[in-house]
């Protein structure tokens, strides 16, 4: 009867007070988290669902990649000794690779499944020091996950009291079944916590003046602690839980182990602390700029116009996309599919229309048939827009000739008038010249002269 009223009186909480938000976590190491042994704290909880894309960074929270060769390890029984290395997808283009490490050696998994779970760490090869960058991965139930409580640390102390305190006393004093397993049998002591990620950006662009807020989420966590030693029966949730330091509240391996517990915690929203910030608008890296990194114009960010004359050649790249994102090539609304080529209209050419599995567009021996308007867009948003025009050599000739001929015609406009000024001088001055007998006459005095002399 107690289990009934809790799990109605938590349903009704969230029905009405809940709200929605994108995630603002990064899987990353908090620098300011302890990672000693015997702090307790050995590694991030990550929190993933079925079929979705986990990244996992080799470095603390805001900081780069130091670009030294690393290597990940995964444990998939928490608490055995023998990690094995985590077996990657060779597959050249990273956007086919299912599990895969970028260049800055963060580890990449894509569409999550049940056997991705366990402790990932990354290390240096050679086994050089470092700092540990530790990542047990849980899975978790999909209902509710993007359901979460805002406000400010007065607001996460009612959240607490109203969610948190009446599990918490069920834990250490219910007489229940599963209760009781849970404290005589496996000797666990559970607390319902929150653990907190750390600090977003403070987010300006579009708020007045002095009104700046940053968040940070709060996840719902259950604190495990070890009391004593319990048969575990080579059970692999048995084993998680004896060994985790902490689980999430969704985790489906609670759920297997503890169903009527689950069905309290399971419901439970992740809590957005939200406090006041001041700082500058830097819409990048809020997310956005400006409306087009959160999809909210329908213009590109980039625009563009080509001419080409028939036969030439040009490779474009969709700006500000890596590997990692997904890029999409459009040719007047049609999906250039990216490592084939399209087919042009007479079979017997070659293709002229080119997308490399890096996403990169060619354009070979252009012809009239590529004209047209190419778009590409990154994860959805509108980047780059090019409009391809394309002219014969014909023309392109034709054009250089009458260019040429103005060209000429300048020359001529400018030299003719002085041609004709000269003739005009020419002619008014002709009776000053002389003419061909007095220059004959004149040469034969000259003779005469030299030969007296």
């Amino acid at each position: 009867m107690i289990l009934s009223l809790i799990r109605i009186f938590l349903l009704i909480s969230i029905l009405k007070t809940s709200c929605t938000l994108d995630d603002i976590y990064k899987n990353c190491r908090d620098r300011e988290r302890l990672i000693e042994p015997e702090k307790g704290d050995l590694y991030t909880l990550i929190d993933a669902t079925l079929d979705q894309k986990l990244t996992l960074q080799c470095h603390y929270c805001g900081e780069n990649d130091d670009g030294r060769p690393k290597i990940w390890y995964k444990i998939g029984d928490i608490g055995s000794p023998a990690p094995s290395e985590v077996d990657l997808d060779m597959n050249n283009n990273s956007t086919l690779a299912r599990v895969h490490v970028n260049k800055e050696h963060s580890l990449i998994i894509h569409n999550f499944t049940e056997n991705d779970t366990g402790l990932y760490y990354c290390e240096r090869y050679e086994g050089e020091q470092q700092d540990k960058y530790n990542y047990l991965v849980d899975l978790i139930f999909h209902d509710n996950v993007t359901t979460l409580e805002t406000g400010n640390i007065t607001v996460w102390r009612k959240y607490h009291d109203e969610y948190f305190l009446p599990i918490n006393m069920l834990f250490n004093h219910s007489e229940g079944v599963e209760f009781r397993h849970i404290r005589e049998q496996l000797h666990v002591e559970m607390e319902m916590v929150t653990i907190w990620g750390p600090w977003g950006i403070c987010q300006v662009c579009g708020r007045p003046k002095d009104e700046g807020i940053r968040k940070k989420v709060g996840y719902c966590r259950i604190k495990l602690t070890q009391k004593g030693s319990a048969s575990l029966q080579n059970n692999t949730d048995l084993h998680f839980i004896k060994n985790a330091n902490e689980i999430a509240c969704r985790s489906k391996i609670l759920g297997r182990i503890l169903p009527g517990v689950s069905n309290l915690t399971r419901i439970i929203p992740n809590f957005v602390q939200t406090e006041a910030c001041q700082g500058t608008c830097n819409p990048d890296a809020e997310g956005f700029s400006k409306g087009w990194k959160a999809g909210k114009t329908s213009a590109f960010k980039y625009r563009k116009i080509f001419v080409l004359a028939e036969g030439s050649h040009l490779t474009l790249v969709c700006p500000e996309s890596t590997l990692e994102n997904k890029v999409v090539w459009k040719k007047n609304g049609k999906v250039l599919e990216a490592g084939k080529s399209v087919t042009p209209p007479n079979p017997e050419d070659e293709p002229r229309i080119i997308v490399d599995t890096f996403n990169t567009l060619y354009l070979v021996s252009v012809k009239e048939s590529e004209e047209g308007n190419y778009t590409c867009q990154v994860d959805d948003i509108r980047m780059q827009q090019i409009i391809i025009f394309t002219i014969s050599k014909a023309r392109i000739l034709t054009q250089a000739f009458v260019r040429h001929m103005m060209y000429l015609g300048l020359v001529l406009s400018l030299t003719l008038p002085c041609y004709c000024a000269g003739l005009v001088i020419v002619c008014s001055k002709k009776r000053t010249y002389k003419n061909y007998e007095e220059l004959k006459e004149e040469d034969a005095r000259k003779h005469r002269y030299l030969k007296l002399t």
